[in-house]
């Protein structure tokens, strides 16, 4: 039987590089060969045990990108050596929102990596149809990174900005950071972007945002606005005190895009407040488009070995000077 290493959730706080069989491709179904596999936010609540859905033992990983290694049955132009990006969703096919065109948001949706065997081993086994084409000069480093910026380009088609000069987005880790970048991809130039940690200040500032410590944003976009307020702000923290501060920022009837979790009670004034959820497949190719365009290279802050799978996450968990922390199981080999 042939085996290979994978990034393995055991139970409430373990993780370990294990040898497990290298899984068996059915009809309509690649393996892809994996060159390189980000962690995620999500992946801290999977290894605490605290995710309700990701179930030990469980192979991690679902921002990724690889080379197809094997392909069976048809393969809509997928073919053995094609690198290729994961679409990680599973929708039912059968809900109100499947049956309406927006699987995306499917009432029992699912992904590889939370519900079955994602992408940070050396292979991972995909529906062909999952797959979509990368250039072939796309470092996998930022190949990696296709997921998060499908976040981002899902979360700024929410809302109209064709009328907007002042934008907020609240959290500078990587969706935060995504966001301002394709918000300025779309002419947007007054960005203004917040973090408690000024190491992520700091990336913000170097990719040319106007990046502010959260006590002194309200006065710092005030001053800006003519105490009128941003036109529309982007909630990527997650944080509860941002719950609060965020319907301070935005002017009467701007729009508020949520793209964080966080729970808390809040007093609205008159705005636009909207979900986003994840991505749709077009905002996933419109990512890999735009790309190439983007400063994506300053978002790894280091790659490790899959060996070195726990250093890794250590070093991901502790945030401060981290940005993406990504595996790539043949570093060294």
């Amino acid at each position: 039987m042939q085996t290979m290493l994978a990034a393995r959730y055991l139970g409430p706080d373990r993780l370990a590089p294990m040898e497990i069989p290298v899984p068996a491709i059915g009809p309509g179904e690649a393996l892809v060969q994996i060159e390189a596999c980000g962690f995620c936010g999500s992946d801290l609540g999977i290894v605490a045990g605290v995710h309700p859905r990701a179930l030990p033992p469980l192979t991690i990983g679902h921002e990724f990108c690889g080379r197809v290694a094997q392909v069976r049955g048809a393969s809509g132009g997928i073919r053995e050596g094609d690198r290729v990006t994961s679409y990680p969703l599973i929708s039912c096919g059968e809900c109100y929102m499947c049956r309406h065109g927006q699987p995306h948001v499917c009432r029992t949706l699912r992904l590889y990596g939370f519900d079955l065997d994602g992408g940070m081993a050396q292979f991972v086994k995909l529906p062909v149809d999952s797959l979509l084409p990368l250039p072939l000069n796309m470092p996998p480093q930022i190949a990696a990174l296709m997921e998060p910026l499908a976040v981002a380009v899902h979360g700024t088609s929410r809302v109209p900005l064709d009328d907007v000069r002042t934008s907020v987005v609240i959290g500078a880790g990587p969706i935060g950071l995504l966001t301002a970048l394709v918000l300025r991809s779309r002419g947007i130039e007054n960005i203004y972007i917040s973090d408690i940690l000024s190491s992520r200040r700091a990336l913000a500032q170097q990719l040319g945002f106007t990046a502010v410590d959260p006590p002194r944003l309200d006065e710092s976009v005030q001053r800006a606005t003519s105490n009128e307020g941003a036109d529309v702000l982007f909630e990527c923290a997650g944080a509860a005190p941002a719950a609060c501060q965020m319907t301070q920022l935005v002017r009467c009837r701007g729009s508020i895009v949520n793209l964080g979790v966080f729970q808390k009670s809040v007093n609205f004034k008159e705005l636009t407040i909207v979900g986003s959820r994840v991505y749709t497949r077009k905002d996933f190719e419109d990512a890999i488009a735009l790309a190439p365009s983007l400063p994506l290279a300053v978002f790894v802050t280091q790659s490790y070995p899959l060996l070195e799978v726990v250093a890794a996450f250590e070093r991901f968990r502790a945030r401060d000077g981290v940005c993406k922390i990504v595996i790539e199981p043949n570093l060294y080999a």
